[in-house]
């Protein structure tokens, strides 16, 4: 498979700023589609089904994060930043085919809120208003970290072992929110005694990386919001959503699959979605997530044994 990424030098470059939030969201999902068409065209070639075929990507040194002339550094000018995990199977720029400059990304371990990210989101919304439409916060499936606090709300003596590692410790502590509001949906779905089901620990990480993605979006958007009310320049600031990359899938979405291979075909559903406005709507989410996830992984052998 080829993939040309053509440059006319003929042809005026005219410097990108978008709009606003729905262009920047429209862009990183045409990206993502982009991203999607090759991975699907990659698998195809690979298992024999289909022959070689080219994507091709019109560029120039601006979209390609490129100073127009030499002697100079491009101006830093990103749309959107994009808070995900250190998680070297997720690689930012490239599942959303967004070049240098597009961006502005922050990694940790979780996707978690901690002081060095807020400080790095204070600049960005505040030194680089002019471009930044956008803040999305990425989470993806089988995250270690969210793992690691399944595992410790599970078995809580085995904390011991990360208790005197502060560091590792702070990860955990803060996805805990997530994880008993993921325990709490899954118990109102599927019952009280959901845990005793041996998908229990799948279906209980997989819902709480989605809702620690929403957790996370819902603080990141009341850190902007206060850093706009200070500037006293008016405005709303950029807009923040959330969503999570399905490594499996090579997918990223606001909501897990329907079904294993759910939309194996090309993009589903909203690729990212809106912060949920407060305890209400959060019970909400909670409860549509735990309940694809269990009809997936818990359904019981008659449906009608499942509350609710």
């Amino acid at each position: 498979m080829d993939i040309v990424y053509r440059y006319d030098p003929y042809k005026p470059m005219t410097p990108r700023l978008l709009e606003d939030a729905d262009a920047a969201i429209d862009n990183l999902r045409r990206g993502h589609e982009r991203y999607s068409t090759i991975v699907t065209q990659v698998h195809r070639e690979l298992a024999g089904d289909g022959s070689p075929g080219r994507v091709v990507i019109p560029a120039d040194p601006l979209t390609l994060g490129l100073p127009p002339w030499s002697g100079s550094p491009p101006v830093q000018t990103p749309f959107a930043l994009v808070l995900g995990c250190s998680d070297a199977r997720v690689p930012i720029e490239r599942i959303f085919d967004q070049s240098p400059n597009d961006l502005f990304v922050i990694r940790v371990a979780g996707n978690v809120l901690g002081v060095e990210c807020l400080g790095s989101i204070d600049y960005a919304v505040s030194q680089l208003a002019e471009s930044l439409k956008l803040v999305v916060v990425l989470g993806h499936s089988t995250c270690g970290a969210v793992s690691a606090a399944v595992d410790s709300y599970l078995a809580p003596r085995d904390y011991a072992s990360i208790a005197f590692t502060h560091a590792l410790r702070s990860l955990i502590d803060r996805i805990q929110v997530a994880v008993r509001g993921a325990a709490t949906a899954l118990e109102r779905v599927a019952g009280v005694d959901v845990s005793r089901h041996p998908g229990y620990r799948g279906a209980l990480v997989e819902a709480a990386v989605y809702l620690n993605a929403a957790i996370t979006a819902y603080d990141v958007r009341r850190e902007v919001e206060r850093l706009v009310a200070g500037a006293g320049a008016g405005g709303t600031g950029p807009r923040v959503v959330h969503g999570v990359f399905d490594l499996v899938r090579q997918r990223v979405a606001a909501r897990p699959p329907a079904a294993e291979g759910d939309g194996d075909g090309g993009p589903t559903g909203p690729v990212l979605a809106e912060v949920p406005a407060g305890p209400d709507e959060f019970a909400a989410l909670g409860t549509e997530i735990a309940r694809i996830i269990a009809d997936r992984r818990l359904a019981p052998a008659d449906d009608a044994d499942r509350p609710g």
